[in-house]
Formats: C-alpha cells, sequence, structure tokens
C-alpha cells in the first residue's frame, strides 16, 4: 500500500484489513482483474503484443479508478487519482509504437472503404509507415525502458487494489457510475462532428464508460452484454476516428515543396471518411445515452438492488 494513505488515515491499516476481509465487490474483483491483466501483459515476450495488451489493460483500470476517485474517503479518493495520473503516464510513454500502427489501420480502413485504390495506399504507406518487420523492433525499443518501472507501479496498484476497489459499493458506486454515464452524455450531446478536439474527448469518456458498465453485467448478463458490445462498437467508430486524426498529424509533417500525386487524395479520403464516422458515432451514441442521469441511476440501482437481494 502506497506510504500516502497511511499519514492521513490513523486506522488505514484496520481499514485494509476489513477490506480484505469483506466479499470482493464488482469493484475490487474488476480492480483485481484488470490488474492480473497488465502484469501478464508485461510479462508477453512478443513486445509487439504486450505494447498492445498493456495500453488496453491500463486504460481499463484508468477507467475504473475514476469511479474509485468518487469515494468520500479523501485518501482513498486522492490515491485513486494519483495512481490514474501515473498510468495515463505509463501509457503515453508506449504510445509511439501505437501510433504507427494507428496509420497503417487507418490507411487500409480508408482503402477499404474504397477511399483509397490500393496504389494509392500503397504509396502513402511507403512514406507515412515503416515497414511492418520494423514495428516488433520499435515496440521493443519503446517498452524495454520501462519494464522495471511499470513492474513497480502494478506491484503498487495491486497491493492498493483492495482498498481502492471496496471504498466504493451499492449506492455509492451506483452515483459514480451515474457521474461518469452523465459525463459521456453531456459530451455527445453538444459534440460537433468537424470538431475533432471534442470527439477526441468524447472517445475518451466513451472508453471509460465501456469497461465501468462491464460491472453491470453479472446483474443483467444478457442485456449487460449487450450494452457493452454496443458501447465498444461506439469507441471503435470513434477510434478509427482518431486513428485518421494521427495519419493526417504525420502527414502535415511531411509537407514539401512537390507533393506525391497520392496528398491531395489521402487528404480528401481522411476528411470524408472522417465526417462519416463522426456522425454515425454521434448516431449511436444518441440510442444509447437517451436516458437522463437520473433515469439511468435509477435502472442500474433496480439491477444491482436485485442481485445483492438474491432476487
Amino acid at each position: 500500500m502506497p506510504e500516502n494513505l497511511g499519514p492521513s488515515r490513523p486506522n488505514a491499516v484496520d481499514a485494509a484489513a476489513d477490506a480484505a476481509r469483506r466479499p470482493a465487490g464488482p469493484l475490487d474483483a474488476s480492480l483485481a482483474q484488470a490488474s492480473g491483466e497488465a502484469l501478464a501483459a508485461l510479462a508477453t515476450a512478443n513486445p509487439e503484443r504486450a505494447v498492445h495488451d498493456l495500453r488496453k489493460a491500463f486504460k481499463r483500470l484508468r477507467a475504473l479508478l475514476r469511479l474509485a476517485q468518487a469515494s468520500e474517503d479523501k485518501a482513498v479518493a486522492a490515491e485513486a487519482r494519483r495512481l490514474r495520473r501515473a498510468l495515463a503516464g505509463d501509457a503515453r510513454q508506449l504510445a509511439g509504437a501505437r501510433d504507427v500502427a494507428a496509420r497503417r489501420a487507418a490507411l487500409d480502413d480508408l482503402q477499404a472503404k474504397g477511399y483509397l485504390s490500393a496504389p494509392q495506399r500503397r504509396a502513402a504507406g511507403r512514406s507515412l509507415t515503416p515497414p511492418a518487420r520494423q514495428d516488433r523492433e520499435g515496440a521493443d525499443a519503446g517498452l524495454s525502458p520501462h519494464r522495471a518501472g511499470l513492474a513497480a507501479r502494478l506491484a503498487e496498484l495491486s497491493a492498493a487494489a483492495p482498498q481502492l476497489g471496496a471504498a466504493l459499493h451499492g449506492k455509492s458506486l451506483v452515483a459514480a457510475l451515474t457521474a461518469e454515464y452523465g459525463k459521456a452524455r453531456r459530451l455527445g450531446r453538444k459534440a460537433d462532428p468537424e470538431d475533432e478536439t471534442g470527439l477526441h474527448e468524447l472517445r475518451k469518456a466513451v472508453v471509460a464508460q465501456r469497461y465501468q458498465m462491464e460491472l453491470l453485467v453479472p446483474a443483467w448478463p444478457a442485456l449487460g452484454a449487450a450494452w457493452v458490445a454496443e458501447l465498444q462498437r461506439l469507441r471503435d467508430k470513434l477510434g478509427k476516428h482518431h486513428d485518421l486524426c494521427v495519419l493526417r498529424a504525420r502527414l502535415d509533417e511531411r509537407i514539401s515543396s512537390r507533393p506525391p500525386a497520392w496528398r491531395a487524395p489521402l487528404i480528401e479520403a481522411i476528411g470524408a471518411r472522417q465526417l462519416k464516422l463522426a456522425h454515425s458515432a454521434l448516431r449511436l451514441h444518441g440510442r444509447l445515452f437517451t436516458e437522463t442521469p437520473k433515469a439511468f441511476r435509477r435502472r442500474i440501482a433496480n439491477y444491482m438492488s436485485a442481485v445483492s437481494d438474491g432476487k
């Protein structure tokens, strides 16, 4: 357990012991599982797979820690916030390899959807992405210097997880889930399809919501799984939009007095595809976030109450 929880909590040892004795609730169980996924990813031999799985596990952990930040215990809330920010910094250290993969995925998507011809995609790829065989080397170079630090971070998080997860349960967990739902709803309702920054913020909120809503799946597996799947679809649309932003940023770095023939078609393709993805994502968002936060809170409280009461 990080030392900064102790001084502000005279009975921190007793609280930790109580958390360990209490049956695992939705949040602490999910934190433990996500921590295990991150540790397994760090031990993966293939650096490309390790970076991909680590970033995925970090997103899940950060989404869960956002909930823990709502704890009424100020020390626990502060520790959750500190760990979430630390994980965000760790993820940024691994972003280089992910950006290359994002550019390649964006080009593949543009070709698959008919926005680029195969020759245009190949020519753009040669200029904007390294050969695929270099991906593993790049991922290893980005990961190797940070392995020891990441292992220490995950050990710290695993030690803190029981107390962080036990800080929210019942009505307090429902309230935290509702606040996160309300944030994602507001961001989507005010989003402009042509505002990349606004859509980026929405994407982050949707990623968090997708992992947070997994906590409700045991309360109603059929509906919960379907809801998470639709949130994943929304995340994918916004993710493809963001990949195109990454591609466009790389394209803007490669300004030349004699632009290649594929540059203008690629710029046009990026703009058209982004606009279509944005409109499609916002339509799906409107369906998923129709309920007011008050109605959402009442509904999920009923689901969780039914499970806790054994109904």
